[in-house]
C-alpha cells in the first residue's frame, strides 16, 4: 500500500481507512477482514475462532488488486486527467480574455 497508494504509516485498518475512494468497496472490505484477523490473532483464546480460509481469500484478493498493473494505470490516468483539466481551463481563460478584448475593440 505504501508504494501504490502512498500510505505508509499506521496499521492496516488505518491505511485502508485513509485510502477512501482510491480503493473499491470490496477491496476495502477485504482489508478490513485481514486487519480484524490480525488484531484477533494477538489474543490467544480468540485466535482459534478466526476463519483462516476467509482471511486467506480476502488477503489474496486485496494483494492481487494492490499488486496489479491497474494501480500504476490509475496513477497515470489521474495525472492525465489533471493535466487535461488544466489545459481546458487555460483554453477557456484564453477564449474569455480574447472575447473581452474583441468586445472592447482593443484588438
Amino acid at each position: 500500500m505504501q508504494l501504490n497508494l502512498g500510505l505508509g504509516r499506521g496499521d492496516l485498518a488505518l491505511r485502508a481507512k485513509r485510502a477512501r475512494g482510491r480503493l473499491p468497496r470490496a477491496i476495502k472490505r477485504d482489508l478490513a477482514t485481514v486487519a480484524e484477523a490480525e488484531h484477533l490473532s494477538q489474543h490467544p483464546r480468540i485466535a482459534p475462532q478466526i476463519d483462516r480460509a476467509a482471511v486467506t481469500q480476502a488477503y489474496a484478493r486485496a494483494a492481487s488488486h494492490l499488486d496489479g498493473p491497474e494501480m500504476a494505470q490509475m496513477r497515470s490516468t489521474r495525472r492525465l486527467g489533471a493535466l487535461a483539466s488544466l489545459m481546458v481551463n487555460l483554453a477557456l481563460v484564453f477564449v474569455l480574455v480574447f472575447g473581452v478584448l474583441l468586445w472592447r475593440d482593443l484588438l
